[in-house]
């Protein structure tokens, strides 16, 4: 009886610690940007970190850098997500803080990418990200962070990771032809993001041709802002594991490699478990309808204090036939160049205002047009 109770005791007090050191911290987030945004701190002082499986190392902008007392510590070349090389400023963060969980020394580069420098965010990259395993409801818009694994059940799709550089990276199929490599990019907004080089999209591009949607759009990479070229289409038979998904959207690109991105996990599961301690995501579905619905016809921005088309769909039922890329325009949703005070503030109110169904372009002839949002054939 006593060794029973003893033995009972003994699991009890095994138990309770075990629990004890399992330390989960939830943290908020929000998608108001387009990409995964919460508040961390770094050297002690609070920021809003972005995440980004797809980034090998963090970046931090100048201002940043210099109020959080982050010394460079040299020079690295870096390859940003349009392929272009650049030489950056180096520096270590003595202490990275996600809710109470303290990262030291982690290396990141120095540069005032734009979309980074005009909302005050530190890009959160995956030597850092990997250091802790993650769970994220998307319903909830609640982030889950331990130094443990997170628990999955039966019915949760599995995902095989492997890291290159501290990247990211899985394997999926499309119609039994398997892709190798491809990052998993919380970094990157959309859904899938290919290579015109691959034979198999090629193919996919001349079997799809009246479904196919192209045109120019303006892409935000580290080192810089630049018009490119895509063609987007739905597609079906994804295989990731056993589960097939279909009508799903794809961007085939010239000059990068494959990805998926944000969207292909808010929108096709609930809950996301990133456990990099056993190299595996899960998957919760959410088996809701998928959107297939683009980005805007016309994308406008301020240059050199100019309104200026940077990118516009060129299909026949496009609002925006119209314009031409690079064109100068004389206001957007009524207001003229002149009402943003620099690129920062436009930069703001196109996150905050484009998310809506339509706006208005006044062309300089005093022609206005409606742009609208198309959705892909499924």
């Amino acid at each position: 009886m006593r060794k029973n109770l003893l033995l009972s005791v003994l699991f009890l007090i095994s138990f309770l610690s075990k629990a004890q050191s399992v330390k989960i911290d939830t943290i908020p987030f929000t998608t108001t940007s387009s990409l995964l945004v919460f508040k961390g701190q770094i050297n002690g002082v609070e920021t809003d970190f972005v995440l980004d499986t797809g980034a090998a190392i963090g970046v931090i902008t100048a201002e940043k850098a210099n109020s959080a007392n982050i010394k460079i510590t040299g020079k690295k070349n870096i390859t940003d997500s349009n392929e272009n090389v650049n030489s950056m400023s180096e520096a270590m963060i003595e202490t990275v803080t996600i809710g109470s969980f303290e990262i030291k020394n982690i290396k990141s580069v120095v540069y005032d990418m734009p979309f980074l420098a005009c909302n005050n965010y530190y890009l959160l990259g995956a030597n850092a990200i990997n250091k802790l395993n993650w769970k994220i409801d998307f319903e909830k818009k609640l982030l889950y962070v331990s130094k443990s694994t997170f628990e999955y059940s039966d019915e949760m799709l599995e995902m095989p990771i492997n890291y290159k550089n501290n990247r990211h990276f899985t394997t999926f199929n499309i119609h039994e032809t398997e892709f190798k490599n491809c990052l998993v990019d919380l970094g990157y907004n959309d859904f899938f993001e290919v290579s015109e080089k691959e034979p198999f999209f090629k193919k996919l591009k001349q079997e799809n041709q009246d479904a196919i949607i192209s045109g120019s759009r303006l892409t935000m990479s580290l080192s810089n802002m630049e018009i490119n070229k895509y063609e987007t289409l739905s597609f079906d038979n994804l295989m990731i594991g056993n589960t097939r998904f279909d009508d799903l959207k794809i961007e085939i690109r010239a000059n990068i490699e494959n990805k998926i991105g944000l969207k292909f996990f808010s929108q096709l599961s609930s809950i996301m478990i990133l456990n990099n301690d056993n190299s595996k995501y899960y998957l919760k579905l959410s088996n809701k309808p998928i959107s297939l619905q683009m980005s805007f016809d016309a994308d406008c921005f301020l240059k050199n204090g100019k309104l200026i088309i940077v990118g516009k769909n060129n299909n026949s039922q496009s609002s925006a036939k119209e314009l031409a890329t690079e064109e100068e325009i004389k206001s957007i949703n009524g207001l003229a160049a002149t009402y943003f005070i620099d690129e920062c503030d436009f930069l703001l109110w196109r996150i905050e205002n484009l998310k809506k169904d339509s706006y208005e372009i006044e062309k300089l002839n005093g022609q206005k047009i409606i742009i609208k949002k198309q959705v892909l054939k499924s």
